[in-house]
């Protein structure tokens, strides 16, 4: 009996060391294999957490980049020089003498120039009587439909400040049809100086 006792006891020690093993390996195992699974989860929620701040902040910045290009290229009013007073061409400091050279500059001849520091038409002048100076150019020019061209682009693109293109009439050149004759009336704003 001794020896079938040890037959069976044998199997039966096997089976309860196999049992214990797998109990230890679920007991013992499991919760450090799902506490490293809960921390690799963690460890991706934050990385994709990091991802989508990273591309918040590029976003925030590529709109921080627009609104400062849109700034840049929205004109600024003129501020009219704090010794020039009353209403005369002074007002407007360089620009005139700016818009004179772009347009010496594309090759354009002056014929002629009147300007009205009173434009009666003008809306700014009409609502803001005491905060900005308008002066409206006419300009009588003589060139080419290139030199024309390159003086607007010029003038849309590069020139800094507020200024409206309130006329723009071309006629054929009597002599030569490769020139044509230009009217244009430019208006000009600069701030009024505040007083202290």
């Amino acid at each position: 009996m001794n020896k079938q006792l040890k037959k069976q006891i044998v199997p039966l020690c096997i089976l309860v060391s196999v049992i214990i093993f797998v109990a230890v390996l679920y007991f013992g195992v499991k919760p450090l294999v799902d506490k490293y699974n809960e921390a690799k989860i963690q460890q991706q929620n934050a990385a994709r957490e990091e991802q989508e701040l990273a591309e918040k902040d590029k976003q925030m910045k590529e709109e921080n980049t627009k609104e400062e290009m849109k700034l840049k290229a929205i004109k600024q009013i003129y501020q009219a020089n704090q010794n020039a007073t009353g209403e005369n061409l002074g007002m407007f400091g360089n620009m005139f003498e700016d818009i004179i050279k772009r347009v010496q500059y594309n090759g354009l001849l002056i014929r002629s120039i009147e300007y009205d520091l009173k434009p009666a038409f003008d809306q700014i002048y009409q609502k803001f009587p005491d905060d900005y100076n308008v002066c409206e150019l006419k300009f009588f020019l003589v060139g080419t439909y290139s030199q024309l061209q390159s003086f607007l682009v010029e003038l849309n693109n590069t020139f800094p400040y507020l200024l409206t293109l309130s006329k723009l009439d071309v006629a054929a050149f009597s002599d030569n049809t490769d020139y044509i004759l230009i009217s244009m009336s430019l208006t000009l704003y600069s701030k009024k100086a505040k007083a202290k």
